[in-house]
């Protein structure tokens, strides 16, 4: 397992690139289809990743707390990692809890879409507005591993920021985690 940091593709302000994605029921979900809610949170994420792990208590308490917003994992690692893929998903979800009707969790087989994000590691988020532009991208909060205590809960943050149609956060930390198991590397 090595660390790595996100880095910069989208600009804050920047259109979100679209994505049409299947979850792991084989059902569609585009983007567009979010756009009743008041923000999405997008999230790069796997089911492997102890970073990831680490953070799925995070995910649920924003789930409980921003009802307003869709949370949608795009999984690019359902073809490049054995304990990632599309049969194991739905497991994940329920095992982690994950399983709420504002939580879309989907695979992104041909990482197209974690391509066009800059997405580099899991998790990684990108905190969408209600039109779709980028707001936020960084880390969840400052923890790094189980068993460390959250001090900054910095997708809360951006979130409250965001839905108070107040200036996203000037510091946005880099999110880190696993490397994403990209095809090209694989051969």
């Amino acid at each position: 397992m090595s660390k790595i940091s996100s880095e910069e593709k989208l600009e804050i302000g920047d259109q979100a690139p679209e994505f049409e994605l299947e979850n792991y029921e084989g059902q569609k979900v585009e983007l567009s289809d979010l756009d009743n809610y008041d923000g999405v949170l997008v999230v790069f994420m796997c089911n492997h990743c102890p970073y990831v792990k680490a953070q799925t208590e995070e995910l649920r308490k924003l789930d409980e707390e921003f009802n307003s917003i869709a949370i949608v994992g795009i999984n690019p690692n359902a073809e490049t990692h054995p304990m990632d893929t599309v049969e194991k998903m739905g497991g994940f979800i329920e095992d982690e809890g994950l399983n709420s009707p504002h939580f879309y969790y989907l695979a992104d087989p041909d990482q197209e879409i974690a391509e066009k994000y800059g997405a580099r590691c899991t998790p990684d988020p990108f905190l969408l507005d209600y039109r779709h532009t980028v707001f936020y991208h960084g880390r969840l909060n400052d923890k790094t591993g189980p068993n460390d205590e959250v001090e900054n809960r910095d997708v809360k943050d951006a979130i409250q920021k965001m839905l108070k149609r107040k200036e996203p956060p000037e510091d946005q930390e880099p999110s880190q985690g696993c490397s994403i198991k990209w095809k090209e590397e694989e051969e």
